[in-house]
């Protein structure tokens, strides 16, 4: 029985689970759920997932919802010991440290500028609010920037989990219309995820 996965593909935590998937070369079915698509506050998605937000991932009759804690899942009952997620505890405790600032750091100021310049008409904006939050995702954005003067991706040289969940953003940060601090090893970075086919071909596209 194939993977199912409900969400939206103009979801970023939807986009993290079906990035991670596709890396694994796993078979598996999406369906769209949440935004214009609704579905969110039926009862049988509630039981599934309290939070009434998308991705939940369905394995047979499990069923597991936050993206980190999905994508997690996904390697560890699918692809135990890739590299996206290996099973050294050292090299485990860089992805997840990364994979939980990128939720309790990052994310916030994130989405508020993201909210505020595709979502929000312009004479609806607080640009008081913007700035602010394009100061603390600079912050935030510059800790991974450091971190990759150093290596190729955020946790050794090659593609991990934390790439994937950082990386879904970084194409917003990098795309919107707003002046940003200058982080040289974030963009090289960027570009090398572009050449990941999955990321490449459907999250590296318009702002929306």
């Amino acid at each position: 029985m194939p993977l199912v996965l409900l969400g939206h593909l103009k979801s970023s935590n939807v986009m993290k689970a079906v990035w991670a998937l596709d890396e694994l070369g796993l078979a598996y079915e999406r369906k769209d759920i949440g935004n214009v698509w609704g579905g969110l506050n039926t009862p049988e998605y509630r039981a599934m997932n309290p939070t009434g937000l998308v991705p939940t991932l369905l394995d047979g009759d499990f069923a597991i919802w936050e993206s980190n804690a999905v994508i997690r899942y996904i390697c560890n009952a699918h692809a135990p010991g890739s590299q996206l997620y290996p099973s050294d505890p050292v090299q485990r405790g860089r992805i997840d440290q990364w994979l939980d600032c990128q939720q309790t750091q990052m994310a916030r100021p994130q989405a508020v500028v993201f909210l505020t310049l595709i979502r929000t008409p312009q004479d609806k904006r607080d640009p008081v609010a913007l700035a602010a939050a394009i100061k603390d995702a600079g912050k935030v954005w510059g800790w991974a920037d450091a971190e990759l003067a150093r290596r190729e991706f955020l946790c050794g040289e090659h593609l991990t989990l934390a790439d994937i969940a950082w990386g879904v953003h970084a194409h917003r940060w990098l795309n919107m219309d707003f002046d940003r601090p200058d982080l040289p090893n974030l963009s090289a970075w960027y570009l090398r995820l572009l050449r990941h086919e999955s990321f490449r071909t459907k999250w590296a596209g318009p702002i929306g």
